[in-house]
């Protein structure tokens, strides 16, 4: 049974080192910038591209294409829900051109029947990429198009019920067997959720972990860690500093995940992602793999920081690690189409990967593998006892070795020696 004594000397730490990280200024700041950042972000993207989609469904209003035809196609001026083509012969439009009067002029040559190919002459832009003017020749050239296409139909006299489904020649409408409207599969969303939940995860266990990094090579820097052994043993010391910033690091995330939590339910019906649905048993699941993936992380960065001579060099050697919280994002295609390869099957049962790799899993799965989850969390939470003492003798070791870094052996006889 655990001495209550070893339990106070825990959350004695945890809680010191917990208030220190939340009110630290880059804390605050950083919790806050990120959803407002993304905020802003999606805010500027979604105008703009609600202005664009606007302008290509709505052809601007008053969109003209001035055009030359010097091919046997007869051609008429034509005007329809604001899209207005204008004839012209060559020399005309050119020396419109010439006077700033228009900006582009399109030319039917003689062999515009056979090859196809439609001429533009434009204004020079002097380098300038204008994005207003992509929009609009995206949607001058798909009413050219369309016009043309009218054009060659009532050549060959075609009635216009015809014209209609040569524009536009499939309209599908899916129904169940039931006759039923079916409901969305949420593809789109199955595609943004794995993404968002592991990246938040990856974001979160670097930042967090990153502190008790800070932390660690600080105080050891600084020799403060000489005083608090001094009245606390290295156990309970690294375990309540595990702890308590990995509680700053929770704070952090719930407030990330809140935002989430507003957001996405927005998202998917504006982009008709479909559902954006998470069962509670995932939820949960997500949270339990999120503190078992930083406490592991943390213990390893917490061995880093004690063996590495400086802050910079323990940032170094952390990069290394982090490499595998990363590793099942870029495998992520793997899981969503084959989310019982063996491959995917490791990555759960290695605890580096098993945090990310889960969170894919759930969202993905038809059906979560429950005894593979299980024994996925039975591993990790084996690696997190073992390594959080094995920290904390390697962090008791070297102690005193200031710009010294120990030997192999000298680490091994650490981690295995009796208390």
């Amino acid at each position: 049974m655990i001495d209550r004594s070893f339990l106070r000397l825990i959350a004695l730490v945890a809680k010191r080192d917990y208030l220190r990280t939340v009110r630290r200024r880059g804390f605050i700041v950083g919790t806050l910038l990120l959803p407002l950042s993304i905020g802003i972000i999606g805010g500027i993207a979604s105008f703009f591209a609600g202005g664009a989609l606007d302008g290509l469904a709505g052809a601007g209003g008053d969109v003209t294409i001035t055009l030359a035809n010097e091919s046997s196609l007869g051609l008429a001026e034509e005007t329809r829900d604001g899209f207005r083509v204008r004839l012209v012969d060559r020399a005309a439009g050119l020396a419109e051109l010439d006077r700033g009067n228009g900006r582009e002029l399109y030319i039917l040559a003689d062999d515009y029947l056979a090859s196809g190919v439609v001429e533009r002459i434009a204004v020079s832009s002097g380098g300038r990429v204008d994005l207003g003017d992509l929009q609009r020749r995206q949607v001058q050239e798909n009413g050219l198009a369309d016009y043309l296409r009218r054009s060659l139909a009532a050549q060959i006299q075609l009635p216009p019920d015809r014209v209609e489904r040569l524009l536009e020649p499939v309209a599908v409408r899916e129904r169940s067997l039931d006759g039923a409207p079916p409901a969305s599969d949420g593809l789109a969303a199955r595609f943004i959720v794995p993404y968002a939940f592991s990246t938040f995860f990856v974001i979160s266990i670097f930042i967090t972990s990153g502190y008790l990094l800070q932390s660690v090579t600080e105080e050891k820097e600084n020799r403060v860690v000489e005083i608090l052994l001094s009245s606390i043993p290295a156990l309970p010391l690294m375990a309540g500093k595990i702890i308590g910033l990995g509680g700053a690091g929770l704070t952090q995330v719930a407030i990330w995940l809140a935002t989430a939590a507003i957001t996405l339910p927005a998202l998917g019906s504006r982009g008709n992602l479909g559902p954006i649905n998470l069962s509670p048993e995932a939820l949960l699941l997500a949270l339990v793999y999120f503190v078992l993936g930083y406490a592991a992380y943390g213990a390893i960065f917490s061995a880093i920081g004690a063996l590495a001579p400086g802050t910079r060099e323990a940032q170094q050697y952390s990069g290394f690690f982090g490499f595998f919280a990363v590793i099942p994002l870029i495998l992520s295609a793997l899981f969503l189409t084959n989310s019982g390869s063996p491959v995917v099957t490791g990555l759960l049962l290695l605890p580096l990967t098993a945090p990310a790799s889960a969170l894919l899993l759930l969202v993905v799965a038809p059906e979560p593998p429950w005894p593979l989850i299980g024994l996925s969390l039975a591993v990790l939470v084996a690696f997190v006892v073992l390594a959080t003492v094995a920290s904390a003798r390697i962090f008791r070791a070297t102690l005193l070795l200031y710009g010294v870094r120990p030997s192999l052996r000298q680490l091994a006889s650490a981690v295995f020696a009796r208390d």
